[in-house]
This record gives structure tokens, sequence and C-alpha cells, in this order.
């Protein structure tokens, strides 16, 4: 019988307060102040309420320190170009300090409003990921090191599909093969096609982008930062829009992103929107073999069909000119 492979080195689990170093840098932290776990789906985030409050983040085992030691560089350049982003501070007058395996570090606690999930709120979503895209541009040099990205390309999807193959054993085989199906259309639709590059958030959703008492709003939950396509971008808020039940006009989301964005979108950034939004869900489907198993795989993969069947229906974005180069 052939041995199920390991999970990736670098891969690992959400820290937890129950890890006695972390609960070691949290009691001096907090002193005798109060806190909490306030959620993140991959970091760990703790809010401690002291005078002013602050959020300790202990990050998965995979970032560099030279990588969070970046963002948090590239946070203060955003702020000084006047992009609402979390402050990050010094702790126990350190940059960031090694927890176990991890690195952490600490950042002023933002008081905000999750906006509902409405037409108007995604409109200001989709507002403020343009102004977002403007701002980390101008404050991107010397932009930090990229993160690790499993499924920047179709190669390191197919590499994934194969590892959950492995790791999952024969129950995987079918879904894993109409997923390869899935991809080659997908490689098929892209080929030959250079799309615009940019920094981009890499999970810019409500939740992330946060309404202030003042009416504007901040950005938060930069760890997946990095220069891509920003198509990936425009498709990641676009797809869990979406995926909020709300009743949307989404060709208006559009209209909200090319007004403020440093440039509209192109004609190709928008014929090829419906292979971004499959790209989305088949990514999971090639994580599921450290990342949830069969099940997940198959709901994933269901959800990226689905999305793929639809590509004809996603004609109601407007028709834009063809990208003229000379």
């Amino acid at each position: 019988m052939t041995q199920s492979p390991p999970p990736p080195r670098w891969f690992g689990p959400r820290a937890s307060t129950d890890d006695p170093a972390v609960a070691a840098l949290i009691d001096r932290l907090a002193v005798e102040a109060e806190w909490a776990d306030i959620g993140g789906g991959f970091n760990l985030n703790v809010r401690i309420d002291t005078v002013p409050p602050t959020v300790l983040r202990v990050h998965r085992p995979w970032p560099t320190r030279r990588r969070v030691a970046g963002l948090r560089r590239l946070r203060e350049r955003l702020l000084r170009a006047g992009v609402h982003v979390a402050r990050p501070i010094a702790m126990l007058g350190h940059d960031v300090v090694r927890v176990g395996d991890r690195w952490a570090e600490l950042e002023d606690f933002v008081p905000h409003i999750q906006p509902a999930a409405s037409q108007e709120s995604y409109v200001r979503l989709f507002e403020e990921l343009g102004r977002l895209h403007a701002g980390l541009r101008a404050a991107w040099e010397p932009g930090p090191p990229e993160p690790l990205d499993d499924h920047r390309t179709v190669r390191q999807l197919r590499y994934w599909l194969g590892f959950t193959r492995r790791r999952l054993g024969t129950a995987a085989d079918a879904v894993v093969t109409r997923a390869g199906h899935l991809l080659d259309q997908l490689a098929a639709a892209r080929k030959g096609v250079e799309l615009p590059r940019a920094p981009i958030h890499g999970d810019y959703k409500l939740g992330n982008a946060v309404a202030l008492e003042n009416g504007s709003w901040a950005n938060l939950d930069l760890d997946f930062v990095r220069v891509r396509e920003r198509i990936y971008d425009v498709a990641g808020s676009l797809y869990w829009a979406v995926e909020s039940g709300a009743e949307l006009d989404r060709p208006v989301l559009l209209e909200a992103y090319d007004r403020t964005a440093p440039e509209p979108l192109t004609a190709d950034e928008t014929r090829l929107l419906p292979t971004a939004l499959t790209w989305i869900p088949l990514h999971w489907v090639a994580t599921a073999g450290f990342i949830g198993g069969v099940p997940e795989a198959e709901r994933a993969l269901a959800a990226a069909e689905a999305w793929w069947s639809r590509r004809e229906d996603l004609s109601w974005y407007p028709e834009r000119p063809s990208q003229v180069t000379g």
C-alpha cells in the first residue's frame, strides 16, 4: 500500500491561545487587561483591551520574518499616503517576536462596523478596492517579499491536484479528474493573454473592508498582499459579494471600481473574469489534501463548475474597447 504523503513542511494550523508560548506572550502584553480571540480564518488575532486597545497577530508558520516586517513597512507607507490600515506598533521593544515556530506582531485595534451585505455596501467596497489599488501602487516600493502562493499558475494547481489525489487516496480520484478537466478549459481560455499585473490585497471582502464611525472605510488583513494579475482581486471581491446572497447589480460594481482604480478594467480583463471567478473554488479543490478532505473538495468543485457553466451568462458586464498598444 502506498503511504499517504505528509502535509507540506511549511503547513501548520492556526495558532491557538491554548499554546503555552502564545498564552505566555498574551500574559506579558495584557498584564491585567481583558483579551479575546477576535477570529480570522488563517492567523490568530487577539484583541487586548489595554489603553488604547491593540491586536496581537500570530501568523501561520510559513510567513518569513522578512515578509512580516515588510508588510509592516508597507502599512506605514500606506498610512502616510492616506490609506486607512492598522498601524503597526512595537512589541516588547521589537518589531516582530518569535513564538514557537511562528512570527507574532502587534498593531492598533481599529474600532469598526462591518457593513451589511447589500448593493450599497458592495458599491462602496468596489470603490474602496480601486482606491486601495491606487494606494498600493503609490506606496509599494520597496515591495515586501512575495508570500507563499500555491495557485498562481496552472502548473502549481496541477501539482496540488496531484498531491490531493495522493494524500486522500482513491476516494479523491473522481473529483481530482473532473478538476483536471476544468483546469484544462481555464488554461485554454487564458492561453496567449497577458493581463495587467499590480499590487493587490488578495482577500478583499466585507470583514476585511470595514466602515468607521466617521463614514470612511479601513482596510484590514493585508497578509496576502502581492503582485499579481489585478483581475484576481476584482474576481475575489465579486465572488464573495455573490456568495453573500445580496441582491446585486453586478455591472454597477465594476463601474464603481473603474471610477477609483488607477486604470479601468480592460476588455481582456472583463472577458476573462469568468475564468478568474472559477479559479477561486478550483484552488480549494487542489488544496483539499491538506485543508479539508474529499467532501470539501467535492463542494468546491461543484461551485467551480457552476461558475464555469454560467460563463456565457456573465455577459452582463458592459462592453469595453480593446486595449490598444503601441
